[in-house]
């Protein structure tokens, strides 16, 4: 049964003036018999069909905390919400749990994404990758058949937890502080030549 809501409840309660018995108003707008008696008694007892309030429960943390949480997590992205529950005091000195971070945190916006793993593009790193370009922007296809790209490799001597989690907002996924910087091949590579390199994207 659905909930009533304003309008319903005064066309309810109107019915019920004009003689209509309970049950038909109930049929009618299809609730329960014990929905429109209490909708009664509280139309008599306060002239109003609008909800009472209700103190709610308490907030475990202050505002203060909760903008001190989303700022720990905005700093470090891959920081765990047990980490944060385990280092925050609430009010009256209680524990908060991690449903209590990750609560706050998705009212900043914020939720738990698979990280993407790659190079952080550092403005060095930048800017090496447009030079890079830029010299090799003529190149032929009977250039391009003399190179190995060490990223073709599907092995990678880092041991990581695929696992892993970041928290970031919409439109953040390649943001440097959202990306697990990893490195393939520990930046070690082979050519044709069978001379190893570090760094770039290809070796001629």
């Amino acid at each position: 049964m659905g909930r009533l809501n304003d309008a319903q409840r005064h066309e309810a309660i109107g019915m019920i003036r004009g003689g209509a018995p309970k049950r038909e108003v109930a049929r009618q707008m299809g609730c329960s018999h014990q929905t429109i008696t209490k909708l009664i008694q509280q139309y008599n007892d306060t002239g109003s069909v609008k909800d009472r309030q209700r103190p709610g429960r308490q907030r475990v943390t202050s505002v203060r905390q909760d903008r001190q949480i989303v700022i720990t997590h905005l700093r470090d992205r891959f920081r765990t919400a047990t980490q944060t529950a385990r280092d925050t005091i609430g009010v009256f000195n209680r524990r908060i749990s991690a449903s209590t971070v990750i609560r706050r945190l998705r009212t900043a916006g914020l939720r738990t994404h698979t990280s993407f793993r790659g190079n952080v593009l550092t403005p060095n790193r930048r800017r090496n990758r447009v030079d890079w370009c830029r010299r090799h922007i003529r190149w032929t296809q009977r250039d391009w058949q003399t190179v190995l790209f060490s990223d073709e490799s599907r092995f990678c001597l880092n041991v990581f937890d695929r696992r892993k989690k970041v928290w970031r907002r919409r439109g953040e996924r390649f943001a440097d502080c959202c990306v697990r910087d990893i490195s393939l091949n520990s930046g070690e590579g082979v050519s044709w030549y069978g001379q190893p390199f570090r760094g770039g994207t290809g070796h001629r």
